[in-house]
């Protein structure tokens, strides 16, 4: 499965994130919580279960090669059908659109890849068709990694808050959950738009995962800290065995360890 500790922390059934729920992953330029997208993705894989993966930040190569340090195989599961990755990065805008593609065959190609084809208030909806396409399983986790990438190539706000409610409602037709990873740095607060991005994901959430850095600075055996928090959604939210709680986190080679703050790690 995926990390141990999280896992023990966030006491979902069956180590699978809830259906019918968002999920919302903060992080800042100091403490990237990719670490947690990887987890998702293990734990839902190994549980036979459907992971739809919007690479905005990334290419495939990079969740590959981190896969195979947690024990999976993504080439594997993405011949199967059982891991979708669509590629949302390289042909994001019009100055990548001169970006060769991948050979179809090729290991590291995409399932499918959304791409700078129509007007720009026409394109999100062209994305959302794109990963519809993919979503018709139950306990199908779609994964948007990182959404604050669209707002950095010139997308509206709104259109982008339409965007992840579309999709949330998507996800909820097939018994799915949505999550969602935004970057959330203190230093941006002073935007009001963007602060206000934050806030309508963390608004629509049931769950929220927040990764920062530590108030002391940096530290040899902790590399950051996780607080786990209600979304304004989890009301809703039928299975609420998930304790608030923050805990401290040391990264390693091939997993992640998580443990209450104060706790000295070896």
């Amino acid at each position: 499965m995926g990390y141990a500790s999280l896992d023990a922390a966030l006491a979902f059934p069956n180590n699978l994130a809830p259906i019918n729920s968002h999920i919302a992953i903060t992080d800042t330029l100091k403490s990237d919580a990719n670490f947690l997208v990887h987890h998702f993705v293990v734990n839902q894989l190994k549980n036979d279960k459907h992971v739809v993966l919007v690479g905005l930040a990334q290419i495939f190569n990079h969740y590959f090669l981190i896969g195979r340090k947690l024990g999976i195989n993504l080439q594997t599961y993405k011949q199967s059908g059982k891991f979708v990755f669509l590629d949302g990065l390289t042909h994001l805008n019009e100055y990548t659109s001169e970006t060769p593609y991948p050979p179809p065959k090729a290991p590291t190609a995409p399932t499918n890849t959304l791409d700078h084809k129509d007007e720009k208030q026409n394109l999100l909806r062209s994305f959302y068709k794109t990963i519809a396409q993919y979503v018709t399983s139950s306990n199908t986790l779609v994964i948007l990694d990182d959404v604050s990438v669209l707002l950095y190539n010139g997308f509206e706000i709104e259109q982008v808050s339409t965007f992840i409610l579309k999709l949330r409602s998507l996800v909820e037709n097939v018994q799915g959950t949505l999550l969602t990873v935004v970057h959330a740095d203190e230093e941006g607060s002073e935007d009001t738009e963007q602060d206000n991005f934050i806030k309508s994901i963390i608004y629509g959430s049931n769950l929220v995962l927040q990764v920062q850095p530590l108030n002391s600075g940096l530290a040899r055996d902790v590399h950051g800290q996780l607080d786990i928090i209600f979304g304004p959604q989890q009301q809703h939210q039928q299975n609420t065995n998930t304790p608030q709680q923050s805990l401290h986190y040391k990264i390693l080679d091939n997993n992640v360890h998580f443990f209450a703050r104060g706790v000295a790690q070896v």
